[in-house]
């Protein structure tokens, strides 16, 4: 197959490189499905791992409510106190006097 006033050469050139093309996209969809199934292997887990961990915290909290109170004001003391970010402290400087 040769169109008129390219070169079989180039033609041939053109043909391998959308044969390349063709190739590495191929390859990227098939690196894609790996990626997705393994995205979606660790979602799972960890979407069961935080469940598991919401209940653990909830017994605790109905064994000791006093103490997940207590902890409660403690973790938003300090988060208010992290948010609040520094204080700035001006310090006046005296004038000094002119003989």
């Amino acid at each position: 197959m040769t169109d008129i006033g390219i070169s079989p050469a180039n033609v041939r050139h053109r043909d391998k490189a959308k044969d390349q093309l063709g190739a590495a996209g191929a390859s990227a969809k098939e690196a894609y499905g790996s990626l997705k199934t393994g995205a979606e292997e660790l979602y799972a887990g960890g979407r069961e791992h935080i469940q598991d961990s919401l209940l653990v915290v909830k017994e605790k909290v109905r064994e000791r409510p006093t103490l997940a109170l207590t902890a409660a004001i403690g973790v938003g003391i300090l988060l208010g106190l992290l948010l609040r970010g520094p204080r700035t402290v001006y310090v006046r400087v005296p004038a000094t006097t002119r003989p």
